[in-house]
């Protein structure tokens, strides 16, 4: 079978041309997610989303195009909607963090309690994440850093300049 065949029938519902694509591409299409995501898990389940996307919607394929314009094309849509999801998980954990600023006084008894408030509520919302996740949950810079997806030294150059400015109005 050729290639065309195969588009041709996988629009046509025969599973054996799906099966041949599949066992012909999947380490391409998974050597593709890995390269991205650097998750062996996540380019499985990324590489099976695509597969499954392709079977689903079989009867919008344009028979002009080839197996692999086909597959990249949907594995870019797969793609970025795992990049949404991803980001919208790493918003969600992040949001309660600066919701509760007043939170910080444990660690810190001698800041006066109006001053870090405002001083915090001026601050951008990432300044305001930085500071309470190394201060108050005590995470390290290289943990904020991975968890951001920032380097180190960003967040290490946040910390500090919210730091001066909060000595600064104190």
């Amino acid at each position: 079978m050729y290639m065309e065949d195969l588009i041709r029938g996988i629009k046509e519902n025969k599973e054996d041309a799906f099966e041949l694509v599949y066992k012909l591409k999947r380490e391409k299409v998974l050597a593709f997610f890995y390269k991205k995501t650097t998750s062996l898990e996540d380019a499985k389940d990324l590489m099976q989303n695509v597969f499954f996307r392709l079977w689903k919607y079989r009867h919008t394929i344009d028979e002009t195009k080839t197996v692999d314009q086909h597959l990249f094309r949907l594995a870019k849509h797969v793609f970025i909607d795992y990049l949404r999801r991803k980001k919208k998980t790493r918003t969600e954990v992040l949001t309660p963090l600066h919701t509760d600023p007043a939170a910080i006084y444990t660690d810190y008894p001698s800041l006066e309690k109006e001053a870090v408030l405002t001083h915090l509520k001026s601050e951008a919302p990432l300044n305001q994440q930085i500071f309470l996740l190394n201060k108050f949950y005590g995470y390290t810079y290289q943990q904020i850093a991975r968890l951001l997806s920032m380097p180190v030294k960003s967040v290490d150059n946040y910390l500090n300049k919210t730091l001066k400015r909060l000595r600064k109005k104190m």
